[in-house]
């Protein structure tokens, strides 16, 4: 494969499909889309998170172990709405004890030898904003996403964020509280400034 890989994450509701698919045309790099509603057992996981984690979460590891197989056949760059990594930052919110452990183990013996990204842009957004967005796009499944749950996934992200810039990856945070930059083309082209100075070795910690 060819890089650049670039990956989008943050939490529900943040933005990474936008994003993913205007920097697709940005660069002219393969999209690469998680299909999330092709998961059967999400209604259910939302309503009864703890009858319904495990069967979430392991469906989500095998679809994104094989996305991420096909996508090392690429020749082209790409840019992704998710990394696979976010399987744990999950399961970790989710599962039991015991759960986590099997699961993590799983996890680490199918992604040992699969591709990583080159540039991870992890995006953040306040919960009140985070709300309006998903209740915008209308999800009927996500209609019972608690705002603690919510919340975790923010300070979750925060600390992977830290995790990667710690162990010298190439990170990028945008807070896109105040911008719009699915709607404003001034909004993004300052986010897609900010990821050409990324991809050319600079980082920076706010926006």
């Amino acid at each position: 494969m060819t890089k650049p890989f670039i990956v989008i994450e943050g939490p529900i509701g943040v933005g990474k499909s936008s994003l993913t698919h205007k920097l697709s045309q940005s660069y002219h790099f393969y999209e690469a889309k998680e299909i999330v509603g092709e998961n059967p057992f999400l209604s259910d996981f939302y309503e009864d998170i703890s009858k319904w984690s495990f069967q979430t979460e392991m469906f989500f590891l095998c679809n994104r172990y094989k996305a991420y197989q096909d996508l090392a056949e690429l020749h082209d760059g790409i840019v992704c709405d998710y990394h696979i990594y976010k399987n744990k930052i999950f399961a970790r919110n989710t599962l039991s004890k015991t759960e986590y452990e099997k699961f993590s183990r799983i996890y680490d013996i199918l992604t040992e030898d699969l591709i990583t990204p080159d540039y991870t842009i992890i995006l953040d957004a306040d919960l009140s904003v985070l709300k309006k967005r998903i209740a915008k796009r209308d999800r009927s499944f996500e209609a019972h996403i608690e705002d603690e749950y919510l919340l975790k996934l923010k300070d979750d992200y925060a600390t992977y964020y830290k995790q990667l810039s710690d162990e010298g990856h190439q990170v990028l945070w945008i807070d896109t509280t105040e911008i719009d930059f699915v709607n404003n083309p001034e909004d993004y082209e300052q986010v897609l400034s900010r990821i050409n100075e990324l991809i050319g070795g600079q980082t920076h910690d706010t926006l």
